[in-house]
């Protein structure tokens, strides 16, 4: 009789140590799948962010947009200009790790009395992946 109890004592705890793993399992998995949402909502804050600051910088004329809207402008052809940000928006150094790549293709179309500037904004991840995008026109008046 005492060896039945021994042998179901075991099975027993045998059967609660598995369904403990499991559980132990199942929430590891969870909190991962929490933390690469978590990483990728921050990253889409960042690229958020990174879209205002571009289109501000476009409609104010301002670098590092100007050359490449200037030469949109004049030559008529479409130009594409990139530039290196970290997440809070300023300025990152060239070949930065974590920096996000802002590029703009501007596409004219020329008007009567300038030119109207089609802008493709797009925000790339370090990796390279597009993660956020934004169309926007921006109008050159002639000189």
């Amino acid at each position: 009789m005492n060896r039945h109890r021994n042998r179901a004592f075991a099975v027993e705890t045998l059967l609660l140590t598995l369904f403990f793993l499991l559980a132990l399992a199942l929430l590891v998995h969870l909190f991962g799948a929490a933390q690469a949402m978590g990483r990728q909502a921050r990253q889409e804050t960042d690229a958020a962010l990174l879209l205002q600051n571009a289109s501000a910088q476009l409609h104010a004329g301002a670098d590092p947009w100007a050359q490449a809207m200037a030469a949109a402008a004049q030559t008529g052809a479409p130009q594409t200009a990139e530039a290196a940000f970290a997440a809070d928006g300023t300025p990152a150094p060239a070949g930065a790790a974590n920096a996000y790549t802002v590029r703009i293709a501007f596409t004219p179309a020329p008007q009567p009395a300038g030119t109207l500037l089609q802008a493709q904004v797009d925000v790339l991840t370090p990796a390279g992946d597009r993660l956020a995008g934004l169309t926007t026109a921006h109008y050159l008046p002639a000189p």
